[in-house]
């Protein structure tokens, strides 16, 4: 099942790496995984990218490919649009070390059933990935 403290998803351990002069996104996010109808859904809530597929490797297949396209899509904008664009999904540039962010936003639960309509009784997962 989900892993919940107050009902928010524990993304604490969520980082991203941009270096937009070798165009290279680099990190560790959280995925949340779950069956709608007959497809297996994964979700990067702090991406706000899913996949789906018949079965859980089809679907960590797509998001895989879904994730280097929001890659590609995101170096194709100035540098400073790239960090505001990464801003709006909750995360903060690190004061140090500038191309390293950290995940800020409260998604909780309740947020991704909304999203997704998803029954109360719907067994969730949390697990990482890596980018």
């Amino acid at each position: 099942m989900l892993q919940r403290f107050n009902n928010k998803i524990r993304m604490k351990d969520q980082f991203l790496k941009v270096d937009t002069s070798k165009r290279i996104l680099k990190g560790h996010v959280k995925m949340i995984g779950f069956k709608e109808g007959d497809f297996e859904i994964v979700y990067l809530p702090s991406l706000g990218i899913s996949g789906y597929g018949n079965t859980v490797a089809e679907a960590q297949e797509l998001i895989k490919i879904s994730i280097q396209a929001f890659a590609d899509d995101l170096f194709k904008l100035e540098e400073y649009q790239i960090f505001k664009e990464l801003e709006q999904l909750g995360w903060k540039q690190q004061k140090i070390f500038k191309k390293q962010l950290r995940n800020l936003s409260p998604t909780t639960f309740e947020d991704i059933k909304r999203e997704f309509n998803i029954p109360d009784n719907t067994p969730i997962t949390e697990t990482s990935i890596s980018v």
